[in-house]
């Protein structure tokens, strides 16, 4: 294995040595740094999240402040020196800054941490420069946040004099209030859309802008009497809800534009008293930015998906040609919210079939600012590395000039006169600001470049650039990123150069898949054709094995594949035969594309949303784990339980080579930020009334998942699971604590997350650091700490850095911050091996990866220590977590198997296991069982008499009948078919006599019954006995006239010669058996 890695690794610095790069280490920083790199950082990691931005850039004053996403940092560049003079350490993945009205304070939105950085900026002030409070919020019985993912910050006038701020809670689909005062969270704006980001207070109106807006379209499903050929071209409800057609065989499938989808795009609030005044439609597909003009004029700059365009791929056989490679219109949208509030589209780049010239694309407007006197606008292009600007009252564009890679935010100065002079510009990818002269709009000029520090490695970093660039597509209007923003997914469906499925006649829309998580998850994309590693089916070839078309040895080849089959056509015009530097057809040259397939593998997901900050997770997460891999959903139209995890396997609840359809199994991590479900959105369809008044309210993306087990609540504890399960990343990952005098004199909640955070320092999983300032006679000394721990029973210790080296404990902080003596913010940052490059630890049942089929998790006897299971990524010197905790121990690792030996038998019950990398990230959370004394194992019976002595149903051996009619209505009788091993059972009462056989699948250990009757009918199902000792039978019934139907019957003994049966049919049928005593 180290010499495949080692090969692919010299491949990538051949192919960057070849291209011009100077490789001095895979793992280099990308960037110089300035020098005066905050302590609490230097022994910090950090992973390669792909957080989006929102206002990165803020002026205040002689000062630029400047998100550092990459490196945690809010950067203050000098506008006059052109220099970085502070670099302050604030929470994970900063995104957006924004300036006080009163510019005494920058407030910084860390999307990661799920927090609010306060910053002093106000000239003078003894703590200037200092994190001065942190904002988040918690909730205090489940210790999750209510906080999560905050993107754009806006401020307010408040009613009661002085400040409130508006955050946005991205995945939360809300907006948070904050009284600025007391920095509390003082009520939510709801908005019934996906995704909130930008935002913008002009004039007592708040603006808001939902980036994953939709543009309408859906799949053309519908009732069978309302087909006509255009809106509705198939029968929604024969092939989405009555039989699960996982390939859409003999239906007709186009994506097509519904007028009554809603589609809501930007909402007005009044900020007097925060109610909504206005909500704007037909806006765009993803909105980037926002601003407003002193007239309330509205820009958004957005990208305008024409995934509908090339849609008809059912009725007119629609492909790639019909996109004409352009599937986004670049545009700056502009609305006069009112009365007449019709969006207006400013495009900037000739409509299809007209493209345009080399050089001249405007790839993803991003970054947008107005001049003060609203006469001009000036944008990025952040595909094609671009800031241009346009004259507002025409719609022109003015001047455009090149600056660094995927440039996000801008923030203007003007002269002493009001005229526009210069824009500072983050390049979010090249780690840079370019500082360019607007004097003359039509010839801006950059004046300088300063870099910031990146800790990402120069090979992930330029994969991230070429995941990014539109000079990946044929016409440079689009990137790989504009329909996998973030690494995420635009949720939509396209028609792209999918292969048909077997038995269909067309190629079947898609939705677009997340980029998140990839490692460990091969082949990819719904067919499971792209980056197969394994062979078999997939659904192009369903009934044939297939070989496999990557190394599994060599996970970047997997990745590789994936790349080469989209550069050579979703991104290539059917027209344009480039080949690159290896002759493989599209563009991007092999260094590009090899540094893309390791960027690929190593985009994570963030942090599970609700897991506690203590990392044990609540009662109803692991209820829902196991209900998803254990008992399954009762679904009454199957004849067993729906085990998910049979095919959403542990450990990134994927699977591939589905029997009958070939399809893979895609992943469930993330469910709670994706809204399209199945693989063409097959129940996001309004014919569907259940689905139509979600997404009235907004599509909440809990609503539409549950539609997967049809509503039924026993199962709603999965949705816990999804909110909590690991993704690497321990509860108290990225969580901070600020100490000053408020949550000092009255911080129950900071202390006692405080106590979490030294816990997972202790236990390795993360590293707990310190910034902030001693202040004494009214100056203040800037300080760091480090905190020192020992075992559960010594108090944490925290120690200076630098010179003094003097040590504190948590009480003695505390009493200087209650006195106004100190000021520090603690944050649990990532452990120093996690990098860009660090794949999670992955652990499953023993086996390969990539089966399907029953997980056998690891059942131990009371007082047995020792867990096996498969696993990859574990180094050694890993170290157990048992439910949330370090656990003395030791893992064994040989090849792919591992055996953690536990220094102590865990109680019995269920347990979730973590391996923790040494400096590194946990695996994620899997389950073994502590058997209660004298319990059974849980493999497979022996025999089926075995399994109802230990239920208590031995007794069902005899003859049964109805206690009213002595077995006129119902006799049935059980018999040993097979001693010990077949039961079967006779009904000779009523009209239609029927046979059926029991037993024990011993490849699950489920207990099936299979029969037929007189008539020519046949039934099959399985039984379930729960812990009351009531056994159901779930059957599913061919009846001899065609009919096919569920049904469920209960059975109860009341004792040993009576019994209770109950058919479930919408009026129950409860019918009392009596034992029919056997002559003598």
């Amino acid at each position: 294995m180290k010499r495949v890695i080692a090969r692919f690794c010299m491949r990538l610095v051949v192919a960057l040595g070849a291209a011009g790069v100077l490789v001095s280490g895979l793992c280099q920083r990308t960037s110089a740094a300035p020098s005066d790199t905050p302590p609490s950082l230097a022994a910090a990691g950090h992973p390669g999240f792909l957080s989006p931005h929102a206002d990165p850039v803020a002026i205040h004053d002689e000062f630029v402040f400047v998100v550092n996403t990459a490196a945690d940092t809010l950067d203050v560049i000098d506008s006059a020196t052109r220099q970085i003079v502070r670099r302050i350490a604030v929470g994970l993945q900063p995104v957006s800054v924004a300036v006080r009205p009163d510019g005494r304070e920058a407030w910084v939105a860390n999307h990661v941490s799920d927090s609010v950085s306060v910053i002093d900026i106000a000239a003078g002030s003894t703590t200037q420069f200092a994190v001065v409070a942190t904002i988040q919020d918690f909730d205090p019985l489940t210790k999750s946040t209510r906080f999560d993912e905050p993107v754009g910050i806006a401020f307010a006038e408040s009613a009661a004099g002085g400040f409130k701020a508006y955050v946005a809670l991205s995945s939360e689909n809300r907006i948070a209030v904050i009284d600025a005062a007391s920095r509390m969270v003082t009520s939510h704006l709801e908005i019934p859309a996906q995704d909130p980001r930008a935002m913008a207070v002009r004039n007592g109106r708040l603006y808001v802008a939902a980036f994953e807006s939709n543009n309408q379209t859906q799949l053309s499903g519908g009732r069978g009497d309302a087909i006509d050929g255009d809106l509705v071209t198939f029968d929604a409800w024969e092939h989405s809800i009555f039989n699960n057609n996982v390939l859409s065989l003999g239906a007709v499938l186009d994506i097509i534009k519904h007028p009554e989808v809603p589609d809501r795009d930007l909402f007005v609030f009044d900020t007097t008293n925060d109610q909504l005044v206005e909500t704007v439609s037909g806006v765009g597909t993803l909105l980037y930015g926002l601003a407003v003009d002193n007239s309330g004029r509205v820009f958004v700059t957005q990208t305008d998906a024409r995934n509908d365009v090339n849609g008809r791929a059912g009725t007119q056989g629609h492909g790639l040609a019909e996109l004409e490679n352009r599937p986004f219109l670049n545009r700056i949208t502009t609305i006069r919210p009112g009365s007449d509030a019709t969006p207006t589209f400013l495009d900037l780049e000739p409509l299809p079939p007209e493209q345009p010239a080399d050089g001249e694309a405007f790839a993803t407007p991003f970054g947008i600012a107005l001049s003060d006197d609203g006469s001009l606008l000036v944008a990025t292009a952040a595909g094609s590395d671009t800031l241009f600007t346009m004259a507002t009252d025409s719609g022109a564009v003015v001047g455009r000039v090149s600056v660094g890679s995927w440039p996000t935010g801008i923030a203007l100065e003007h002269d002493g006169t009001g005229g526009l002079s210069r824009a500072w510009v983050l390049n979010a990818l090249s780690s840079s600001v370019s500082l360019v002269d607007l004097r003359d709009p039509a010839t801006p000029e950059v004046l300088a470049t300063i870099p910031l520090d990146d800790p990402t490695p120069e090979v992930i970093a330029r994969g991230r650039r070429a995941f990014h660039t539109a000079a990946a597509s044929s016409t440079g209007t689009f990137s790989c990123a504009s329909c996998h923003p973030d690494g995420h997914t635009d949720q939509l469906l396209w028609v792209l150069k999918t292969p048909v499925v077997s038995g269909g006649e067309q190629i079947m829309p898609r939705s677009t898949m997340p980029c998140r998580g990839l490692r460990d998850t091969e082949p990819y994309h719904w067919d499971g054709i792209p980056g197969d590693p394994y062979g078999g089916i997939n659904s192009a070839s369903v009934h044939a094995a297939v070989p496999a078309t990557s190394d599994r040895e060599i996970p970047e080849s997997s990745t590789r594949h994936l790349i080469d089959g989209g550069l050579a056509s979703t991104m290539r015009h059917v027209d344009d035969e480039s080949v690159n530097d290896e002759g493989k057809q599209g563009h991007l040259s092999a260094a590009d594309r090899d540094a893309m397939a390791a960027f690929l593998l190593d985009v994570p997901y963030p942090p599970a949303p609700k897991r506690p900050y203590t990392n044990v997770v609540s009662t109803r997460a692991r209820q829902g784990m196991k209900l998803f891999h254990v008992d399954g959903d009762n679904d009454p139209s199957k004849p067993r339980p729906n085990v998910c995890g049979n095919c959403h396997r542990l450990p990134h609840l994927v699977s591939t080579n589905t029997p009958g359809s070939g399809m893979d199994a895609p992943t469930w991590r993330g469910a709670y930020d994706r809204w399209l479900i199945l693989p063409q959105g097959r129940l996001n369809i309004v014919e569907f009334d259940f689905y139509k008044r979600v997404a009235e309210r907004g599509a909440a993306e809990e609503e539409i998942w549950k539609f997967s087990w049809g509503g039924r609540e026993r199962f709603n504890p999965v949705w816990d699971m999804v909110l909590e399960a690991s993704t690497g990343f321990v509860g108290g990952f990225g969580r901070q604590v600020t100490l000053n005098r408020e949550t000092a004199t009255d911080g129950r909640l900071s202390l006692d997350l405080l106590t979490s955070l030294e816990q997972a320092h202790r236990d390795g999983s993360v590293v707990l650091t310190g910034e902030g300032v001693w202040i004494e006679n009214d100056e203040a000394t800037p300080v760091s700490f480090t905190v020192d721990v020992a075992d559960e029973l010594t108090p944490a210790v925290y120690r200076e850095t630098g010179h003094s080296s003097r040590t504190f404990s948590v009480h003695e902080l505390t009493t200087a911050a209650s006195a106004g003596r100190l000021v520090a913010t603690f944050t649990a940052r990532a452990c120093p091996e996690v990098t860009a490059a660090s794949p999670q630890p992955a652990i499953w049942t023993q086996g390969p990866i990539e089966r399907q089929g029953r997980q056998r998790f690891p059942r131990l006897a009371v007082g047995e220590t020792t867990v096996t299971a498969s696993g990859r990524h574990v180094h050694a010197g890993a170290v157990p977590l048992v439910d949330g905790r370090k656990a003395a121990g030791s893992v064994a690792i040989d090849g792919d198997q591992l055996t953690v030996e536990l220094a102590e038998p865990p109680a019995a019950g269920m347990h979730l296991l973590q391996l923790q990398n040494p400096d590194g990230l946990a695996s994620n959370d899997f389950l073994f069982f502590v058997r209660q004394q004298g319990e059974d194992d849980d493999k497979a019976p022996e025999s089926l008499a075995a399994l109802l002595k230990a239920a208590g149903w031995e007794g069902i051996v005899g003859t049964w009948v109805d206690k009213a009619t002595n077995g006129a209505i119902a006799k049935t009788s059980y018999r040993w078919s097979i001693p010990n091993r077949v039961l079967e059972v006779r009904n000779e009462g009523g009209n239609n006599p029927s046979v059926a056989l029991i037993g024990v699948n011993p490849t699950n250990g489920d207990v099936f019954h299979v029969g037929g009757d007189t008539s020519g009918g046949s039934f099959l199902g399985n039984w379930k006995i729960d812990d009351g000792g009531v056994a159901t039978l779930s059957l599913g019934i061919a009846g001899a006239d065609g009919n096919e139907f569920t049904l469920q019957v209960r059975h109860e003994l009341l004792d040993a010669d009576t019994m209770k049966i109950i058919i479930q049919l919408p009026q129950p049928i409860e019918i009392e058996l009596v034992r029919l005593k056997e002559k003598e």
